[in-house]
């Protein structure tokens, strides 16, 4: 039997939202969206390979129904969290006037994040 989760990952800043769908190739839908047993308001995202978009909703929490990985891997709703984590780190170092550099470890195959404070 399929239902909707709600799990306590909070997602405020809409300027990162917008980032890391950006760099994943994900575009943003506001309004309210059908879930197969719910209907939520907030920001859908439609990720990879999902049969129901994700929402976002107005308190940061997000709504989805993936059916336990039979409607959509979950790893994809981990990437977004952690690209958005990602770009909120930036922002907010660059908020504070510090010099940020991303790279990407070839090695590790991981994004690294290196935020310069000071001179």
């Amino acid at each position: 039997m399929s239902h909707t989760m709600n799990i306590a990952i909070e997602l405020h800043d809409r300027a990162a939202l917008e980032a890391a769908c950006q760099r994943l190739g994900l575009t943003i839908q506001e309004g309210r969206h059908k879930l197969y047993s719910s209907t939520e308001e907030g920001i859908a995202i439609h990720l990879p390979e999902w049969k129901y978009p994700i929402v976002i909703k107005n308190d940061g929490s997000i709504a989805y129904d993936n059916y336990n990985g039979n409607w959509g891997a979950i790893e994809e709703l981990n990437k977004l969290r952690a690209y958005y984590g990602l770009e909120k780190a930036k922002i907010e170092a660059r908020r504070r006037g510090y010099s940020v550099y991303e790279t990407y470890n070839n090695r590790t195959q991981e994004l690294e994040l290196r935020i310069r404070i000071g001179e």
